[in-house]
């Protein structure tokens, strides 16, 4: 599944699996780009007790978790190259081992990769494996952005002001003529994952009954400078009364990886922070989506 950051490739890749013979297995999602390099491999294909310092007892990995179901690998362009090799092994036998272990353990299930990168580019420059690429690119899709549908605008609108609207037990049914006029008109960068995060910040400051053009967050954010000043942080990022520091903290992480197309790593050094704290900090805020 190709496309760019924030199309729904996860949504589509649920879909797959949810419509064909493998709907009653487990669905295993794994984000390569979320998961710190050194903890992928253990969490891809599990470990053995004393395998390593912390390995106080044996552990399946998610691929033996997907067995007879569905594996999907979103950012598989994130994979490092070493993995690259071990996830080319067990695709071209069906068989691996345990970090730690000597026993081969066979599995059944279907592979779907996403990537919002351009793996031809990246086999040319050797950071992708050409072998890997022909084994993943047997059938693919590529989604479409907002910005090419936007016809979809409202239904999706639609919909996320539904579901907000309950979670946060507020009285908004409809968006105003103007504020329609103005989610139409934006070209969404980050696509659907950003129309969903502007109607979820909106549903939780909106009064209704109606969502009106001022009730939307600002829709154009450029990146920090590289070295900013006291000033530039001035209405940067306003916090409204009542929130939470929690609710804060990851309401910025979500506007930090907003800005720059949901990129971890470019996310994680505007923040001051390193990638495998980032994942810390989303997995405690449930942004791991």
């Amino acid at each position: 599944l190709l496309g760019e950051s924030g199309t729904g490739k996860n949504l589509v890749a649920r879909a797959i699996h949810y419509s064909g013979q493998r709907a009653e297995e487990k669905f295993v999602e794994v984000n390569c780009s979320a998961v710190p390099a050194a903890l992928l491999e253990a969490e891809l294909f599990g470990y053995m007790k004393g395998a390593f310092t912390d390995a106080k007892e044996s552990k399946r990995g998610l691929v033996e978790l997907a067995h007879g179901g569905t594996l999907f690998l979103d950012e598989i362009g994130d994979l490092p190259l070493e993995l690259q090799s071990k996830l080319l092994n067990f695709l071209e036998s069906r068989r691996f081992r345990r970090l730690g272990g000597t026993e081969e353990i066979t599995v059944n299930l279907r592979l779907i990769t996403a990537t919002n990168r351009d793996l031809e580019a990246m086999v040319a420059d050797g950071s992708f494996r050409q072998d890997l690429y022909y084994r993943v690119e047997v059938a693919s899709q590529t989604l479409p952005a907002l910005r090419e549908i936007r016809t979809d605008i409202p239904i999706f609108c639609h919909h996320f002001l539904r579901e907000f609207s309950a979670q946060f037990r507020k009285e908004i049914r409809e968006i105003h003529p103007d504020a329609m006029a103005l989610l139409e008109a934006w070209e969404w960068p980050g696509n659907v994952r950003e129309l969903r995060n502007v109607l979820e910040r909106a549903c939780i400051f909106g009064q209704g009954p109606s969502l009106s053009a001022a009730e939307i967050p600002p829709l154009h954010r450029a990146p920090p400078p590289a070295h900013p000043s006291p000033a530039a942080f001035e209405g940067a990022f306003p916090i409204p009364k009542r929130v939470t520091l929690a609710e804060a903290e990851a309401e910025y992480i979500r506007q930090a990886l907003d800005d720059f197309g949901g990129n971890v790593q470019m996310a994680a050094e505007s923040l001051g922070i390193s990638r495998k704290n980032l994942w810390e900090k989303r997995k405690k805020h449930g942004l791991l989506t």
